[in-house]
């Protein structure tokens, strides 16, 4: 490979999506040299809930109260107190955030965190130039990109989300349809009932294994969509664009508060690698983060709090291979422990509550009754969300 010294980095981060920039963020004064490599142009949409939870504002402060603060000023969100649960047999319970979160489309924020790594970050950020190929060689990784440039650097950091090049290439992980699901999503304006600072999520006696979810935005508009584990929808040949509007149309109540509503664009897919399964994330002089790493919350489906926390321990653990010179496998490990002793058991167990309620509608239905009566099953549910 013919590299120009120029073009020799530390370290490479493949992606600039949450856990990209929460990465490059972190390392910002570990006096390292960082590219980020984007296949997009910023502002860019990204496929999503658009839900930004209260982890997001408590890596940014471990990260820069800096940044942390000006994330707090950003304008183009919707600040989050409660989330109503709404059970298969229409009984429903509120359950309030100590902490709140909020819901941000993702061309907003994920732009506004590329506008912070770039105002605060020293790393030299390459859009519309996505990486191709990476190979992990004697001391290096080289990389090729879509520009037909050649890099080189000590470590490579996977944050190229779902469909990651970075861990096709040094991983390829199997698609486990037990681990995965597909989700749909359109924006909605002036549906009847929808409280600002108050997310929704219906469990539907009709789709077990899914849930449908209304999430505010501003100016009377939201996020509205349907997800499903990936095997049930196999299974059931379902087609998740036609079933989120037979919900929207045809579901007694929810149907009466789309009446007059206004669709914004159109129906969209993607999936969502979740993390109620271990795979590996990290080998010699390289680390996978976020989607890449399949963090993303069996119950909920939220994925941004997991990559952002994923994002900055990467970034500790690269400053440590650096000052040990240390990139082999086994000293990068520290990453999947570090990062595992944070979500590890939490992850199993929404695995656990999400098997165990998304096939037992009438389960479902006393765990929302017994929660709106009981405030320690409250308090479990309100960890979930």
């Amino acid at each position: 490979m013919n590299t120009n010294s120029k073009n020799i980095y530390d370290i490479i981060i493949a992606g600039a999506g949450p856990a990209g920039t929460a990465c490059a963020l972190a390392l910002k004064d570990a006096g390292l040299r960082v590219a980020v490599f984007d296949k997009h142009t910023f502002p860019r949409d990204k496929v999503c809930g658009d839900a930004i939870p209260s982890r997001v504002p408590k890596v940014l402060k471990t990260i820069s109260k800096e940044v942390a603060f000006e994330i707090s000023l950003f304008e183009l969100k919707v600040n989050i107190h409660s989330c109503r649960v709404v059970a298969p047999n229409g009984n429903h319970v509120d359950v309030f955030f100590s902490l709140d979160g909020y819901i941000s489309k993702r061309m907003d924020f994920d732009n506004k965190m590329a506008e912070l790594m770039k105002k605060h970050s020293m790393a030299h950020f390459f859009e519309g130039n996505a990486i191709t190929d990476v190979t992990i060689e004697k001391e290096v990784v080289s990389v090729k990109t879509s520009e037909e440039n050649d890099f080189q650097s000590k470590i490579i950091i996977g944050c190229d989300g779902a469909h990651s090049v970075v861990e096709k290439k040094l991983v390829d992980v199997k698609l486990d349809m037990k681990h995965h699901t597909g989700a749909v999503r359109a924006y909605y304006k002036n549906i009847q009932d929808v409280e600002e600072d108050r997310m929704e999520i219906h469990l539907l006696q009709e789709y077990p294994s899914a849930y449908f979810w209304i999430f505010p935005l501003q100016n009377k508009t939201a996020n509205v969509g349907f997800g499903m584990l990936s095997e049930k929808i196999s299974k059931g040949k379902i087609n998740l664009k036609k079933s989120l509007l037979n919900i929207i149309t045809q579901h007694p109540v929810l149907s009466k508060r789309f009446a007059k509503a206004e669709s914004l664009d159109e129906i969209t897919g993607f999936g969502l690698p979740m993390g109620s399964r271990r795979i590996k994330i990290s080998g010699e002089r390289f680390m996978l983060c976020g989607d890449a790493a399949s963090l993303i919350d069996p119950a909920t489906g939220e994925g941004i709090g997991n990559a952002m926390l994923s994002g900055m321990l990467a970034a500790e653990q690269a400053i440590k291979c650096f000052k040990q010179n240390n990139f082999s496998s086994s000293f990068m490990k520290m990453y999947d422990e570090n990062l595992f002793k944070e979500i590890g058991k939490e992850l199993k167990q929404k695995y656990f509550i999400q098997r165990l309620l998304g096939e037992r509608a009438w389960l479902a239905n006393a765990a929302v009754t017994l929660a709106a009566k009981n405030n320690f099953v409250k308090k479990q549910l309100q960890k979930m969300f």
